[in-house]
């Protein structure tokens, strides 16, 4: 009878632990940050490109990751003939910045998994062509504005307990390109991604 009894408390006391709500900010103070170095290997214009890139976030629990990060186009990316009555080629300029939101599975497993998406603004705007080998930084035109939302899907390793490496796969989607000579699916596409990220997990 005594070790029923015991046996009855004990299921009590695991059913009660297990039912404790769950909250954003934890009495413990579990929480964490981090910043990361992000590459994406994509394609813009039906080119290959790569864009590269810096995200941080603060982590709630080990799994919940709110934050913002910031892309620009890196590769040398031809605008379309005539796009503006100027003299001489242009290469288009790409980049995009806004929030992200990020849940990750089992983060204390040596791999693991999570979920992302981004939501913000991008812009673009026509620059004058120097060479394969720089980029140049004078503006031809206006810079035009657009919608950016990028849902993705990511492995992370454990390296260190202050460095995670993570690949994955997102889709970005941009809406409201008004530039002439491009148009939204010239900027939509699938990106291969890998980041580097250092902090405090």
């Amino acid at each position: 009878m005594r070790c029923l009894a015991f046996a009855i408390l004990l299921l009590v006391y695991s059913a009660n632990v297990a039912a404790q709500e769950q909250t954003l900010a934890n009495e413990d103070g579990e929480g964490g940050g981090f910043g990361a170095l992000v590459l994406k290997f994509t394609s813009i214009k039906n080119k290959g490109a790569l864009i590269i890139g810096g995200r941080g976030g603060w982590i709630i629990d080990h799994s919940l990751v709110l934050g913002g990060g910031a892309y620009a186009l890196q590769s040398e990316v031809d605008a379309p003939e005539g796009a503006l009555p100027l003299e001489g080629p242009l290469d288009i300029e790409f980049g995009y910045l806004g929030f992200e939101i990020e849940y990750i599975v089992k983060p204390q497993s040596p791999l693991h998994y999570s979920l992302y998406a981004f939501i913000g603004g991008g812009a673009t705007n026509y620059a004058k062509d120097v060479g394969p080998f720089f980029k140049s930084t004078e503006q031809a035109g206006e810079t035009k504005f657009m919608f950016v939302l990028e849902p993705a899907a990511n492995a992370e390793l454990n390296i260190k307990t202050w460095f995670r490496l993570n690949a994955g796969i997102s889709y970005r989607l941009v809406l409201g390109v008004t530039q002439p000579g491009l148009k939204n699916s010239d900027f939509t596409g699938l990106n291969a991604t890998l980041m580097f990220k250092f902090g405090t997990f």
